[in-house]
């Protein structure tokens, strides 16, 4: 089956891209993969929160991860809809989300 996302670009265009169920590991491989930003430094681990995103309407109710609530409470304008999109899976759960692409993404001292 065959689902799709929104993605608000650091350039605020929205893209949509289709994806299958765990066709990647996670968003940020889907994000670097069919449109380039420049995200993911620590490579998915979700330690660097450069693949900082925010959903645009619904939660996903998935629980986090202790290392991605770490790394996100040290990110500029944290809040419920901020998640790393290394953490997110590539599922049914986020088919018609839209996720914005965060440019103010460095972790604060």
């Amino acid at each position: 089956m065959l689902y799709r996302i929104n993605i608000i670009t650091t350039n605020n265009k929205q893209i949509e891209i289709p994806f299958r169920r765990f066709q990647y590991p996670n968003l940020m491989e889907l994000i670097v993969d069919t449109y380039y930003e420049d995200i993911g430094e620590c490579m998915g681990r979700g330690l660097c929160g450069t693949c900082y995103v925010k959903l645009q309407s619904c939660s996903i109710n998935d629980s986090m991860e202790p290392v991605e609530k770490e790394t996100l409470k040290n990110l500029h304008d944290f809040d419920s809809n901020s998640r790393l999109a290394c953490q997110i899976m590539l599922d049914e759960k986020i088919n018609n989300m839209t996720f914005k692409i965060i440019t103010d993404n460095k972790i604060n001292p």
